[in-house]
């Protein structure tokens, strides 16, 4: 029997109406009795079809009288009852599908009041939990639609994180979410970092070198900021206030606008011959030796081209990055 939800009843839940498709063996006892002329005592009904035939009653294809007369009803009849229920439960569904938002406001309003609980203040809050930050960040991510502006310092971004930084771009982007981040100018010849940055701006993103001091900053939607204190995310500043979020958008511009433009790709010293390399069918440790580099860097920049290209081997990898020599990504005029 395929049961679907009724009547969605009162506002405050679900009905327990259900329309009822009549299975197999509900179907081939209807033909059965229908052989028979349709109409009978219920006395006829062999003991272990009695489950069968109570599903024929519930799909409205039988029905029995008091003393037990039963008849078997038209299907066209019972096919128009079940198109109206099923119609009546579309109905209901998509109401409560409009209600479910409203119905977890008081959760989703706990949710937040529950993290904000330990803080200084609901405008400006700050925590020096590192796995409280990092959930923070994800939700302030998850919830962003239009906007990041980022501020990342130290030149070079940590190699265990770019393989996840190649992901989240990615998503960023087919989010709709406008990115733009300012790093300090060893972003240029780190060539994990280099690498991500010309897969990022490949997508879309806009990435510029100031030659300045700053903090780590992130901007989500002008409504939110976030300030590392640490410069490792362990303790950090979320802020909400209106004015301060809207000089902090200030400060972003004038130093975008004071920002270096560049055409970023994989450094030219090492993609070449790391192509060749990977064609060759060296590791990652061969690799590193023969480029000079650390292994922990190889990994690094192997893992953002594989991403970029696509790769599901590293023989393939150096193949794609060979066939595709000569092309370039970047951020021009912009």
């Amino acid at each position: 029997m395929t049961a679907v939800p009724g009547d969605a009843g009162d506002a405050g839940g679900a009905g327990d109406a259900v329309v009822s498709v009549p299975d197999a063996e509900a179907r081939e006892l209807y033909l059965a009795l229908l052989a028979k002329g349709g109409l009978f005592p219920i006395g006829e009904v062999a003991q272990d079809l009695l489950p069968a035939f109570e599903r024929l009653v519930s799909a409205g294809l039988a029905a029995m009288k008091p003393g037990g007369v039963c008849w078997l009803v038209n299907p066209r009849a019972a096919a128009v009852r079940l198109s109206s229920e099923l119609r009546t439960a579309g109905v209901a569904l998509l109401a409560q599908a409009d209600e479910a938002p409203s119905v977890l406001a008081d959760l989703a309003r706990a949710y937040d009041e529950a993290l904000r609980s330990a803080t200084d203040s609901k405008v400006i809050r700050h925590v020096s939990d590192h796995a409280r930050i990092q959930q923070w960040l994800e939700d302030l991510a998850a919830e962003c639609e239009r906007e990041m502006l980022m501020m990342q310092p130290g030149g070079a971004r940590p190699a265990e994180i770019l393989p996840y930084a190649h992901t989240s771009a990615r998503e960023w982007r087919e989010r709709g979410i406008e990115m733009r981040t300012i790093y300090q100018p060893g972003a240029r010849t780190d060539p994990g970092t280099a690498a991500y940055a010309a897969y990022a701006t490949g997508l879309g993103a806009r990435i510029r070198v100031l030659d300045e001091p700053f903090l780590r900053t992130l901007i989500l939607d002008r409504t939110v900021a976030v300030i590392d204190g640490a410069g490792d995310f362990r303790s950090a500043s979320f802020i909400e206030d209106p004015v301060l979020v809207d000089l902090m958008v200030s400060g972003f511009e004038r130093d975008w606008a004071r920002a270096e433009r560049v055409r970023w790709e994989p450094p030219t010293g090492t993609e070449g011959p790391l192509a060749a390399l990977l064609a060759q069918g060296l590791t990652q440790g061969a690799i590193a030796k023969r480029l000079g580099l650390s292994e922990r860097t190889v990994a690094a920049q192997i893992a953002a081209l594989r991403e970029e290209y696509d790769a599901g081997t590293l023989f393939q990898l150096g193949w794609l990055m060979g066939a595709a020599a000569g092309g370039a990504t970047g951020e021009p005029g912009r």
